[in-house]
C-alpha cells in the first residue's frame, strides 16, 4: 500500500509542479486578466464535471469491485452527455462565463467527464499507477503546447490554452482507453436489464456520494464568479493563483486518501479501517503542515517576480486560507473513509454546512475585503466541514483521546514504511 500511496504523491508532486508552471507561464505572458479568464475556465470546468460524476466517480470505485467495467461505462458515459449537453444550454442561459468559451468549456468536460470514468475504474481495480500516469498525461501537453503556442506561434490569447486543453484532454483519454483494454479487458455488451440495474445503483451511491463534492466545489471556486461580478477579472486571477498554491499542500492527503480509498473498498474489517484512516490523517496533517509554512512565510515581492505584476497579493490570499487548507486535510481522508464503508451521508451533511458558511461569509468579507475576505471566509468554511467530519469519525470510531495523538511508533513505522519502499522500488 505504502508504494502505491509513494507513486501517487510521487505523480501529484510532479503534476503540481507542471501545473504552478503553467500558472506561471499564463500570467507571465496574459497578465492578471488572461489568469482570471482560464481560472473561470477551470472552474466552470470543474463545476460541470462534478455534477457528471453524480453516475460515475466514487461510486465506480466501489462498484467495480462487485461488477464488470464493461456494464458500468455505458450509464456512466451517457451521463456524462446528458450533463455536458445540460450545461451548455444553462450556460447559454446564464452570465457565469463569456459566450466565446461556453461551448469549448462543455466539449472539454464531456472528454474529461469520460477520462475520469475510466480512470476510476482502473483505481477500483487497484491499478493505481495506470491511474497515475492519465492524471500525468494533462499538465504534460498542457505545458508543452502552451510553450509552442506562446514562444513559436506567437499565439498569446486564452485561445492558446484552449487549444492546449484539448490537445491534453484528448491524448489523456486515448491513453486511459489504451489502459482500460490492456489491464481489465475489452468491452462487451450486456442485455438493457443490467444497464437499468447498474444506473439505478450508480445513482444512489453516486447522488449520495457526489452531493458532498458539489457541496465542496460550491464553496471552493463560487468566489471566483463573486469576485468576478463585484470587482473584475484580474481580482480573479490574482486569487486563483493563491488558491492553487496553498491547495498544493492537499496533494500529499489527496495521494493518501486515493490509495486509501481504493484499498477500504476491497477491506471486511471496520476497526483496521478505522485505524488506517485514522494513522493516515495524522500523516497527511503532519507533512500538509511542513509545506505550509513556508507558503505562509514568502514575501509579496517574490510572487511578483514569479508571477509577474500585479501579483503580490497572492501572498495575502495564501495567509487568509492556510489555516482552513491545513484543517481540511482531515476531511479529505476521512470523507474517503465514510464513502468507503458506505456513508456516503456523512459527507454530504459536513459539507452542505460547510457551503452554507461559505454562503453567510462570502455575502459578508467580499465586498468589504475583496481577495484577502474571500480568502478568510473560504479558510472558515473549510474549518467547520473539518470539524463535523472528525466528529462523526470520533463517535463512529470510538477511539479514545490519547489515540488522537501522534506517537513515536507511529512514526517510526511510517518512516520504515518509507524506507522499505525506496529499496523495493531500487531493487525493482
Amino acid at each position: 500500500m505504502f508504494s502505491k500511496i509513494l507513486n501517487t504523491f510521487g505523480t501529484k508532486f510532479l503534476a503540481a509542479i507542471i501545473n504552478l508552471l503553467i500558472a506561471i507561464i499564463i500570467s507571465q505572458v496574459l497578465g492578471t486578466i488572461g489568469k482570471g479568464q482560464q481560472g473561470l475556465i477551470i472552474a466552470s470546468i470543474a463545476y460541470i464535471l462534478v455534477f457528471s460524476n453524480l453516475i460515475g466517480g466514487a461510486a465506480i470505485v466501489y462498484l467495480i469491485p462487485k461488477y464488470t467495467h464493461s456494464l458500468i461505462l455505458i450509464p456512466a458515459y451517457i451521463w456524462s452527455i446528458i450533463i455536458g449537453g445540460l450545461s451548455f444550454i444553462i450556460l447559454k442561459i446564464t452570465n457565469l462565463l463569456g459566450d466565446p468559451f461556453i461551448l469549448a468549456v462543455c466539449i472539454l468536460s464531456l472528454v474529461n467527464a469520460f477520462t475520469g470514468i475510466n480512470s476510476n475504474i482502473l483505481i477500483g481495480k487497484e491499478k493505481i499507477k495506470s491511474a497515475n500516469l492519465i492524471s500525468l498525461v494533462q499538465p504534460v501537453f498542457i505545458t508543452i503546447s502552451l510553450l509552442l503556442s506562446f514562444f513559436v506561434l506567437e499565439d498569446r490569447s486564452i485561445n492558446a490554452y484552449l487549444t492546449a486543453l484539448y490537445f491534453s484532454f484528448g491524448m489523456s483519454f486515448m491513453l486511459s482507453v489504451f489502459l482500460i483494454i490492456k489491464h481489465i479487458g475489452n468491452f462487451k455488451l450486456h442485455p438493457f436489464q443490467h444497464y437499468l440495474a447498474i444506473t439505478k445503483q450508480l445513482l444512489r451511491y453516486g447522488i449520495l456520494n457526489q452531493l458532498a463534492q458539489i457541496f465542496q466545489l460550491l464553496s471552493f471556486r463560487m468566489s471566483y464568479y463573486w469576485l468576478n461580478d463585484l470587482y473584475s477579472e484580474s481580482e480573479v486571477g490574482v486569487y486563483s493563483n493563491g488558491i492553487a498554491l496553498i491547495e498544493s499542500v492537499w496533494l500529499i492527503s489527496r495521494s493518501i486518501c486515493m490509495v486509501q480509498y481504493a484499498r477500504i473498498v476491497n477491506m471486511s474489517d471496520i476497526k483496521l479501517i478505522q485505524k488506517l484512516s485514522l494513522n493516515l490523517s495524522k500523516v497527511g496533517l503532519i507533512f500538509s503542515l511542513i509545506l505550509i509554512i513556508p507558503l505562509t512565510l514568502l514575501p509579496a515581492s517574490f510572487y511578483e517576480f514569479i508571477f509577474g505584476a500585479g501579483f503580490g497579493d497572492v501572498s495575502l490570499v495564501i495567509r487568509s486560507l492556510a489555516p482552513g487548507v491545513l484543517l481540511f486535510n482531515i476531511t479529505l481522508i476521512l470523507d474517503h473513509y465514510f464513502s468507503g464503508i458506505g456513508k456516503f451521508h456523512i459527507n454530504t451533511i459536513a459539507s452542505f454546512v460547510g457551503l452554507l458558511a461559505s454562503l453567510i461569509l462570502f455575502s459578508i468579507f467580499i465586498p468589504s475585503f475583496g481577495i484577502v475576505g474571500a480568502g478568510w471566509a473560504s479558510s472558515i468554511s473549510y474549518t467547520i466541514t473539518s470539524i463535523i467530519i472528525f466528529v462523526f469519525f470520533y463517535r463512529d470510531s470510538g477511539f479514545g483521546l490519547k489515540s488522537l495523538a501522534i506517537s513515536k511508533s507511529e512514526l517510526v513505522l511510517f518512516f520504515s514504511e518509507y524506507k522499505s519502499s525506496l529499496l523495493n522500488r531500487e531493487g525493482k
